[in-house]
């Protein structure tokens, strides 16, 4: 057993609000490349049926980068933002464990733009995610999203927006 120390315990913190914080920067910012390897795990379990209905599906992470590119590729702007990140993980001490997963709650709000679309080009929405990372053995931040689920909140603008996304 090793013991979690506070050390281990804030560097993870700091891991993890990265790597949520870099799915969406690296995203707007069209850092394609570093999504795929710095964001993702190799299996991704993502879940938009709140969104968009269907079932939640387990993806290949370079698999899910590549089709949210393909998708802001159709966009003329774009911009995710996410804010208020709830990180948990077990509290450092004596016999506690390293974790291996940690979960996180997140606000997120989507603001998309389509010149084309029909009627206004812009749709924006808000909600939140609730997100699974797993520790890899990866060099520098091992934390690795291996599931993302989106809970829509709240929508306004058009949403024939996302007919491009098809």
């Amino acid at each position: 057993m090793t013991t979690y120390d506070i050390q281990n315990y804030l560097l993870d913190r700091a891991n993890i609000h990265d790597t949520v914080t870099k799915m969406s920067m690296y995203l707007d910012m069209s850092r394609i490349e570093a999504l795929k390897k710095e964001v993702f795990h190799t299996k991704v379990l993502v879940d938009y049926t709140s969104m968009f209905s269907g079932e939640p599906k387990l993806v290949n992470g370079e698999e899910q980068v590549d089709s949210w590119a393909k998708q802001i590729s159709k966009m003329d702007s774009w911009q995710h933002v996410t804010t208020g990140i709830l990180i948990e993980l077990p509290q450092p001490g004596a016999g506690v464990d390293v974790p291996e997963t940690a979960t996180v709650l997140a606000n997120c709000t989507v603001n998309l733009s389509r010149k084309g679309a029909k009627g206004d080009s812009d749709t924006r929405n808000g909600g939140r995610y609730h997100i699974e990372l797993t520790r890899t053995n990866q060099a520098g931040n091992p934390w690795r999203i291996s599931k993302l689920k989106a809970d829509l909140v709240w929508a306004a603008g058009n949403w024939d927006v996302y007919s491009a996304m098809d």
